[in-house]
């Protein structure tokens, strides 16, 4: 029983730690020093073997920091990070990839707080290793996103201002065309019955021309069915002259057989008997 309260004591020292050396960081733009460290640590109760612990347990915050990093889960891995780096501060992998977290919530929710934090960092990066270059290409990473999302905010506010004026000259120019339609009401009015009149006129006239169109179809048909019944009479009368032409030419030919003149046939010559008669002696 004893051991679990020690132990829930320690747990809670290094918690506090943590906050400490965390709020530490946060608020001055320099890495706490060893001495710093060693003072918090000293006021806190908290052993040198439980410092050691606790920097070893750091690298597993790390790699779970990785994991939720990968998986936009900023927070988490913020969190994750502020304890690792308590025990490691000058761990520049660490400070790179916080420096990212920070850069990626705020690409998410525009926090000035993140953007502060960020330029904290990069300067505790560049105290570590002057010419760190990965933190400072984090750092224009983010001048340039600011830059990017100032130009969004302009553009956004010049098409609400467009937006209003629009809206207002539209207004104000629909207030004006209403007064003015509304003295020519009477006009617009006489306009519409003259149109409605001339267009029942032209209807009018549109049923007549019909009417006359459908009489003279009529007439058309009537006339066709009559030159129809004329050519099937007359097709009838070519038929009929053609069987008594033929019939003239048959007696035609009839007659010229009838007239022919018969040619006399030659006699038959007298036969002689070949056989010469024997004189008896």
């Amino acid at each position: 029983m004893a051991d679990s309260k020690n132990l829930a004591n320690a747990n809670q020292a290094i918690e506090h730690y943590i906050q400490r050396v965390t709020e530490l960081s946060q608020l001055g733009q320099k890495i706490p020093t060893n001495q710093d460290l060693l003072k918090i640590a000293s006021e806190l109760g908290i052993s040198d073997e439980e410092i050691q612990s606790a920097q070893r347990q750091s690298q597993a915050h790390f790699i779970r920091a990785q994991g939720y990093s990968s998986l936009r889960h900023w927070d988490d891995a913020i969190e994750e990070l502020q304890e690792a780096l308590a025990f490691n501060p000058f761990n520049l992998p660490m400070l790179h990839l916080l420096i990212n977290s920070y850069l990626g919530r705020w690409k998410d929710k525009h926090n000035s707080q993140d953007e502060e934090q960020i330029r904290i960092r990069v300067k505790q990066c560049l105290e570590i290793q002057p010419d760190d270059q990965e933190s400072l290409n984090l750092l224009a990473q983010l001048d340039k996103l600011i830059i990017s999302y100032k130009y969004q905010l302009w553009g956004l506010g010049a098409l609400g201002l467009l937006v209003i004026g629009s809206l207002t000259g539209f207004l104000f120019l629909n207030n004006m065309s209403f007064n003015l339609f509304s003295e020519n009401d009477k006009k617009i009015e006489n306009i519409k019955n003259e149109l409605i009149n001339e267009i029942g006129e032209l209807k009018d006239e549109q049923v007549l021309l019909y009417n006359q169109l459908l009489q003279q179809i009529k007439e058309q048909g009537s006339i066709d069915n009559n030159m129809q019944l004329e050519i099937e009479i007359l097709k009838k009368e070519i038929k009929q002259l053609n069987e008594q032409h033929q019939e003239l030419i048959k007696k035609i030919t009839q007659s010229n057989k009838e007239n022919l003149p018969v040619t006399p046939t030659p006699n038959n010559p007298p036969q002689t008997n070949n056989k010469t008669e024997t004189k008896s002696p």
